[in-house]
C-alpha cells in the first residue's frame, strides 16, 4: 500500500510532463521498455532495488545505459527517482503510470488469468468481447497460472468472470458434499 502512495505523484509528475512535452506516446514506449527489462533482468532488478549502491551511481549508471534509447524525460524521472532514493517504487511507479494513461484514454484493464498463454488471435477474440460488454476499450494484462487448470479467470473492474477448471471442479465438489 505504501508503495501506491509514493508512486501517485511521481507518475502524476511524469504524465504532466509527458503531455507537456508532447511526448506521451514516447514515454510509454520506454516505460514498456524498462518492464520488459525488469522482467527479463535479474541484474537490473538487483541494480534498482540495492540499497548498497549510491544514488548518484545509480542515476550515472541509468543515464549512460539509456542515454540513447529513451526520451530524456524519462531518463531525468530515473535519475531523478534515485536522487530522492525512490527507485525501489518504479514498478509501482510505471504501473500507476499506466493506469493514469489507461484512465485518460477511457479504457479498462482486464486480469486475464489462463493454464497456458493465450494466443494472439483468443487474445482479440477476448479483448472484443470484453469492450463490447464493458462498453469501452480493453487493455488484456495476462498471466498464466497452471493451478486453474484449464479456462480463464477475468477481473474487469469489481467484476470477476472464473471460467476455470480448478472453480468448476470445486463447486462439483461442494454440490456433491451438500448432497
Amino acid at each position: 500500500m505504501r508503495d501506491i502512495r509514493v508512486a501517485k505523484p511521481y507518475a502524476r509528475a511524469l504524465y504532466d510532463a509527458a503531455l507537456e512535452q508532447n511526448a506521451l506516446e514516447s514515454i510509454i514506449a520506454d516505460i514498456d521498455t524498462l518492464r520488459e527489462l525488469i522482467e527479463q533482468s535479474e541484474e537490473f532488478t538487483q541494480f534498482i532495488h540495492s540499497p548498497v549502491l549510491s544514488p548518484q551511481f545509480k542515476s550515472e549508471t541509468f543515464q549512460e545505459l539509456f542515454a540513447d534509447a529513451m526520451q530524456p524525460l524519462t531518463i531525468n524521472f530515473f535519475k531523478l527517482l534515485a536522487l530522492k532514493q525512490r527507485e525501489r517504487y518504479l514498478i509501482a511507479v510505471m504501473d500507476v503510470f499506466s493506469e493514469i494513461v489507461d484512465e485518460a484514454a477511457g479504457r479498462l484493464v482486464a486480469k486475464v488469468t489462463t493454464a497456458v498463454p493465450l494466443t494472439s488471435e483468443q487474445e482479440k477474440r477476448l479483448r472484443e468481447q470484453l469492450s463490447a460488454y464493458s462498453g469501452k476499450q480493453v487493455r488484456l494484462e495476462t498471466t498464466t497460472d497452471a493451478q486453474i487448470q484449464g479456462g480463464f479467470i477475468v477481473q474487469l473492474d469489481d467484476t470477476v468472470f472464473d471460467a476455470s477448471i480448478a472453480s468448476q471442479l470445486q463447486r462439483l465438489k461442494q454440490q456433491l458434499a451438500k448432497g
